[in-house]
């Protein structure tokens, strides 16, 4: 009877906790809804708060790792690349060992991930290839599934000591979140997330900030049509052709 009073008893304080969860996630919903002038009704708000809890699960992407790792049995990438890793901006780079040429690199960006799931899946897309570099874009998707900025700094922050852990010798460079057409509303949250990873980066010796948001605006400030595809979200050839520019040499100099 105690052990059922016991059983009973914790699975109410888990019920409990997942409604404040769950109550907090919609709040956050409601006030970026209301902030970009836009009504939600309970349902709406209801079904993206159960969209972004199922994104943020950390084993959210896992058919694109084992896809990796099915890759990686038929033949094993060499040591000592450059190791790009992260969301859909490293994902879609598909000239990206031309235009790192002659760095040999390794493309293990996938979906739309958030550092959470990079963290998750480290030991399958990362330490295992023991990278001389990695060259790390991701946080976006964070902030757009309303993490607040010290939320996804802190998921940067363990991704940062895993990689120091696992592989001291490897150099860390960040792009840093990129402005957008289609996330204006998160300019705020983006700029003060770049800042706090260009803020230790200071302090590492080991941590290279890469600032792409100034030479990705028009002299106006807002992000530049011609460098992105239809959503206004990922970027285009012309986009990558600037990351190459602004990537590469700070490679070049600290490799």
């Amino acid at each position: 009877m105690k052990v059922y009073k016991l059983v009973l008893w914790l699975c109410l304080i888990f019920v409990a906790s997942c409604s404040g969860n769950n109550n907090e996630l919609e709040e956050r919903i409601k006030i970026q809804a209301e902030k970009n002038n836009k009504e939600m009704p309970a349902s709406e708000i209801k079904k993206t708060a159960n969209y972004l809890r199922a994104w943020g699960k950390e084993d959210f992407y896992q058919k694109a790792i084992e896809e990796f790792k099915k890759t990686d049995t038929l033949s094993f990438p060499d040591k000592d690349n450059i190791l790009f890793v992260g969301s859909s901006s490293i994902r879609f780079w598909n000239s990206l060992q031309e235009d790192m040429s002659p760095f040999k690199v390794l493309n293990r960006g996938f979906g739309g991930a958030h550092i959470k799931h990079v963290n998750y899946h480290f030991n399958d897309i990362i330490k295992p290839y023991q990278p001389k570099a990695i060259v790390f874009f991701c946080g976006t998707n964070d902030l757009a599934a309303l993490k607040t900025v010290d939320e996804v700094y802190v998921d940067f922050l363990e991704f940062y000591s895993m990689s120091n852990n696992a592989l001291p010798d490897t150099k860390i460079f960040v792009i840093g979140v990129k402005p957008s057409m289609a996330r204006l509303y998160l300019r705020e949250e983006e700029l003060a997330f770049n800042n706090k990873i260009k803020a230790l980066s200071l302090q590492k010796d080991n941590l290279f900030f890469i600032d792409v948001w100034q030479d990705m605006l028009n002299s106006e400030g807002n992000p530049k049509p011609e460098l992105f595809i239809k959503d206004g979200l990922h970027i285009n050839s012309e986009g990558y052709a600037l990351w190459t520019k602004l990537v590469k040499p700070v490679l070049a100099k600290n490799l």
